[in-house]
């Protein structure tokens, strides 16, 4: 402990408060750092270092940094934003007294404490469910099958005087039937499990949750067929009481009986993403897997730096005649919706605390973008369910995202229509060839573009690469193709004009010689003489090299990299200076196919997007 004391006093914290044996708050210049030393034994996973966060938000003097170390990993906070930063800066470099952007509240407080006792109980209750044998198979069925009761809850608590219209159950009130304390009193369990399971394929599907994709097509969570797979009435006890008892929270001065509506600052959906990420299984072959969080964050940072770097205009921008948001935000490949969720909190963050004006109008507009801004696609159906659960957790309930057999062509996602789009397209061994019928569609589609003397129109909704010029630059298709590269075509083609795209991609079509057509695509030709790049769809904005270890634990081999673009927003847009990092490490490294975290200052990704938003050198 005094190495870490001794350490923040050379940053100018030279304050000390004693807290405990384990942990103390150091101040300077009005700003103060919570620092806590955990075990040696002891892994900085995210959930602990989300519940060490919680735990700095009850602090008195509030601290704008914390630091969590184990004596060999360290991991650095910024508070009040729950961000991983690379390092605690100096006191004396801070150039204003830090503030916090709101106020928080005894439920604020109570919701941070309740974070790890929800962890905990997730945790518990799908080793419970995964462990019955009841009617599950491997731990993703045992998620699924909480997933479906958290949706239940969540509904009781939304609707609490919904009455049951079918069968049965006719004329019943849903929130007595799925009730914790009517299931412990019951004389017949069974019966009360089985009217819970009816009340399900009633309420699964009810109007609150469906969505609505660009072809006007209603998207619900869960499919026609789904049904609760559950029977045994210990597991169902135990996960209702789980969800509904809370104890008890003060509200205006009154006591009374806490619910998950009470929890704020997406504590729920922090604690879901924690369980998809600790107990999702990866499926080979499928091309299936939740992109590490460190990447994750890192993408979504630089492309909301750059959405709001001018202004909130993009931001708020809403159609005259529907007063519906106008900013869209793509993952076509969404997985759990972790490229979502990421960016639903940064423009929270924006909106609500970052952003000047009226802040109800903020709170009012926010909430519409929940529904509209948003978007998803995936071809699992079990994966869709996450995402959108996931994202109703957060507020979003009627996030449009849906089940597609492709997102490569699938009508449901338009042309010219997103400002962003941000993803991790699966690798597929082999390509997409024309030997199998879907394949040969596909290269097809992706050369429509392509004219009738070989050339490519480069109109800025078209696809062309699904075909590759020759040495004499006539263009024709291709017998197999990268299937992140036709996403990459495929994502210039939704983006609208200006709109940023950022994308996992295989290094090989960022150096190989016979994926040199598919950059110049991208970013046109340089002229020789005036060193100018000349036609091409999009900018060059950065690229970041990842680590081979990224993405090991899902079984990709091929060495990666973060692709970032522009789509022009006119013929003549000239390139400018490419920001180029490299990433040694990400944070973690796979042992024993598990990710073992080792802080923050082994997460290269940090320094990189901080440098990113502190903009190119203007000499360059």
């Amino acid at each position: 402990m005094e190495q870490l004391k001794a350490r923040l006093n050379e940053l100018g914290y030279k304050e000390i408060k004693e807290l405990d044996e384990t942990s103390f708050i150091a101040g300077g210049n009005s700003v103060y750092v919570y620092t806590k030393k955990i075990e040696d034994s002891i892994e900085l996973s995210p959930d602990l270092v989300t519940e060490i966060n919680y735990e700095a938000m009850e602090l008195s003097p509030f601290p704008a940094y914390a630091w969590i170390t184990n004596g060999v990993s360290n991991v650095y906070l910024n508070v009040e934003d729950m961000k991983s930063i690379s390092e605690i800066p100096q006191s004396v470099k801070i150039d204003k007294m830090f503030t916090k952007k709101r106020e928080y509240t005894k439920k604020d407080l109570w919701s941070a404490r309740m974070y790890s006792e929800l962890q905990r109980r997730f945790n518990d209750i799908h080793e419970q469910i995964y462990a019955s044998g009841d009617n599950v198979n491997n731990s993703n069925d045992a998620i699924d099958e909480f997933c479906k009761l958290i949706f239940m809850e969540e509904f009781r608590l939304n609707n609490r005087d919904y009455i049951l219209k079918e069968g049965n159950l006719a004329g019943k009130k849903y929130s007595e039937i799925f009730d914790y304390n009517n299931l412990e009193k019951s004389e017949d369990k069974k019966q009360s499990i089985e009217a819970i399971r009816e009340a399900f394929k009633e309420i699964k599907n009810h109007e609150d949750y469906i969505a609505v994709n660009d072809e006007g097509e209603k998207i619900t969570i869960f499919s026609k067929d789904d049904y609760l797979k559950l029977q045994n009435p210990n597991i169902y006890e135990t996960v209702m009481k789980a969800l509904q008892d809370l104890g008890n929270i003060e509200d205006n001065g009154v006591e009374r009986p806490a619910t998950l509506l009470d929890l704020t600052g997406d504590v729920l959906g922090r604690v879901f993403d924690v369980l998809l990420r600790g107990k999702y299984e990866n499926k080979g072959g499928m091309g299936i897997y939740l992109t590490p969080r460190q990447v994750t964050e890192a993408a979504v940072e630089m492309v909301m730096h750059d959405l709001t770097d001018k202004g909130a205009a993009k931001i708020i921008a809403t159609d005259p005649k529907t007063g519906i948001p106008t900013l869209r935000i793509l993952d076509p490949c969404s997985g759990s919706a972790g490229f979502l969720i990421k960016a639903l909190e940064e423009i929270k963050n924006y909106m609500l605390y970052e952003l000047s004006g009226n802040k109800e109008q903020h709170k009012a507009l926010f909430d519409k973008m929940l529904d509209h801004c948003f978007v998803g696609a995936d071809r699992s159906s079990g994966m869709v369910l996450k995402a959108r659960l996931n994202m109703a957790l957060h507020g979003a309930l009627k996030a449009p995202i849906f089940q597609t057999l492709n997102s490569l062509n699938t009508p449901s996602l338009k042309a010219e229509t997103f400002d962003a789009i941000i993803t991790n397209p699966p690798f597929k061994k082999g390509g997409v060839t024309q030997k199998d019928k879907d394949g040969k569609q596909l290269i097809e589609l992706y050369s429509s573009d392509i004219d009738e003397d070989g050339s490519s129109r480069m109109r800025p909704d078209g696809l062309s690469l699904g075909s590759k010029p020759n040495s004499k630059g006539k263009w024709s298709q291709v017998n197999s193709i990268d299937p992140a590269v036709l996403f990459i075509d495929r994502c210039l083609q939704l983006l609208k004009p200006g709109g940023l795209m950022m994308m996992v991609v295989p290094d090989g079509i960022l150096s190989n010689s016979g994926d040199q057509y598919v950059r110049e695509y991208i970013m046109g030709k340089k002229n020789s003489v005036t060193g100018e790049f000349e036609g091409g769809k999009a900018l060059l904005k950065a690229v970041v090299s990842l680590p081979q270890e990224t993405f090991k634990l899902s079984g990709a081999g091929a060495k990666t990299s973060l692709l970032y673009i522009k789509k022009k927003e006119h013929v003549g847009e000239k390139q400018g200076p490419v920001f180029m990092a490299v990433a040694d490490e990400v944070g973690f490294e796979v042992k024993n196919n598990a990710e073992v975290h080792l802080g923050d200052d082994r997460n290269d990704l940090l320094k990189i997007v901080e440098a990113y938003k502190k903009g190119m050198p203007e000499n360059l």
